[in-house]
């Protein structure tokens, strides 16, 4: 991406009102930081709520019908794009925190950020373990800070090729994982032709025992039980065997939906008393930020992270494109996610009807452009609101996702907070009562709840409760909060 020619006409920056502007802030990354704060709630409330995935997938068994076109318009439009526009988002913060202070003290800034990160992922621990949000962010987003560090000092087109290179190992992940299905189904007709052979024998037997009735009746001795009952256990599965067909038999239930498997999670999130749901989430929460984060986490949230060091550098936040090139870019964008997007939900319905045809008849996962559909929407959306930034008559708009985004730590453990007192069992008790539009309803309230207070809140303070915290852990010291500076 070059700099804009004379010729071209370069996004005027907008007039912003004071609760969106602020000294050392950029207007572009604290809409964008709102966008996908307020859009992933929700994706969220589908694991607040209740409707979990054997529910999403009774819809997408029988894809008919207004709560399946609800349900597909949600997964195409924000299903794990909002989480690419935060590690986008993210991304540029990093190159925009780190390129206020290299210049000063390279040593201290490295200093600063470690510690700073290493703090975002205690709150991450906090809203997970304690606060119960089994899907929390946090933690990923200040690993995932420290580790790609080395390539803050990159050059936008070795952090291009290298997000390129974390999708395709990404999609490669997605690969490995139906290869082992695929291995898994061999090894499942495998035993079954075992068991035919078995039943094959078996008959075999009893039409020679039938001829040989008096025979048979004769032999009482010793010699002969013995030798029926080694005929008996050479007609048994060993141990391996009932594993491999034990595996992809659990597998197969995984994709079926049953109306009765929920029952379990909707007494266990219900719970009244917060230790026995402590502990119920617990586990859930450890395979968050242990298994999912080295197997999927690093690469999906890398690829995003490293493509937004590399927009920032290049001037992408800043307006350094004319508005023909950023609407062209959101229409690419939204346009390819949108059709990888079909593909997946298409595929995914085959699946579900019968996964084992699917998998020996189709060489690619229904889910293999996941990681193309998620980075590139992402891209669409934030290229969309850079050219949508310099609609005069959207500055309502524009004003209340920036508020939201100056605060955004704040309410994002503000919706950890009110989705599990609204929806658990040590507060309201309606896991699992709302239907797939009531919890986009409620979804919608809470936005303006949250929008409401970023405005109000930032009337009178400059920055929100849970940042100005972060900020005198990494610190060590006690920050002035009604005065405090955000460009420090």
């Amino acid at each position: 991406m070059e700099p804009n020619h004379p010729e071209t006409s370069p996004v005027p920056q907008p007039e912003v009102p004071p609760a969106s502007a602020a000294p050392g802030r950029q207007l572009s990354l604290d809409v964008l930081r709102g966008a996908a704060l307020l859009g992933g709630l929700l994706i969220s409330v589908w694991l607040f709520g209740g409707f979990t995935t054997n529910k999403q997938y009774g819809l997408l068994s029988h894809p008919s019908g207004g709560n399946y076109r609800l349900f597909a318009a949600v997964s195409l439009l924000f299903e794990g794009k909002m989480r690419a526009l935060i590690g986008i988002v993210f991304g540029a913060g990093i190159a925009l925190y780190l390129g206020k202070r290299l210049h000063a003290d390279a040593a201290k800034a490295h200093d600063y950020f470690v510690r700073r990160q290493l703090w975002l992922m205690g709150l991450g621990i906090v809203n997970g373990v304690l606060l119960l949000w089994q899907n929390d962010l946090l933690f990923h987003l200040g690993l995932m800070g420290i580790l790609l560090l080395p390539f803050a000092q990159a050059s936008p087109r070795a952090l291009l090729a290298t997000s390129l290179v974390f999708m395709l190992i990404f999609c490669g992940k997605l690969f490995w994982n139906y290869s082992d299905d695929k291995t898994a189904l061999r090894k499942y007709n495998t035993v079954l032709a075992v068991e035919k052979k078995f039943k094959a024998d078996s008959a075999a037997r009893a039409k020679q025992d039938s001829l040989s009735h008096k025979a048979v009746a004769v032999a009482t001795n010793a010699k002969d039980s013995a030798a029926k009952k080694n005929e008996a256990k050479k007609d048994t599965l060993t141990r391996k065997q009932k594993e491999d067909k034990e595996k992809w038999e659990g597998r197969l239930k995984q994709m079926k939906y049953d109306p009765k498997a929920d029952e379990g999670s909707r007494k266990m999130m219900r719970e009244v008393s917060y230790v026995k749901l402590w502990s119920s989430t617990l586990s859930s929460t450890q395979g968050r930020e242990a298994a999912w984060t080295y197997r999927i986490g690093v690469w999906e949230l890398g690829m995003s992270i490293l493509l937004g060091l590399a927009l920032l550098k290049l001037g992408f936040f800043e307006n350094n494109l004319s508005r023909r090139q950023y609407l062209l870019i959101a229409l690419a964008g939204i346009g390819i996610g949108l059709l990888c997007g079909w593909y997946r939900l298409y595929f995914q319905n085959a699946a579900l009807l019968d996964y084992g045809k699917y998998v020996k008849t189709r060489w690619l996962p229904y889910d293999i452009l996941v990681p193309l559909e998620r980075l590139s929407q992402a891209i669409g959306y934030a290229s969309l609101a850079m050219w949508l930034l310099a609609v005069s008559w959207l500055g309502w708009l524009r004003t209340s996702l920036a508020a939201c985004g100056r605060i955004s730590l704040t309410l994002y453990l503000l919706q950890t907070i009110v989705c599990v007192l609204f929806f658990y069992g040590i507060g309201l008790n309606n896991y699992g009562n709302l239907s797939q539009w009531q919890l986009y309803l409620f979804v919608l309230e809470f936005w303006l709840v949250q929008i409401v207070f970023s405005l109000f809140w930032l009337k009178f303070y400059p920055i929100g409760p849970a940042e100005w915290l972060w900020r005198c852990l990494v610190a060590k010291k006690w920050l002035p909060f009604k005065n405090y500076n955000e460009a420090a």
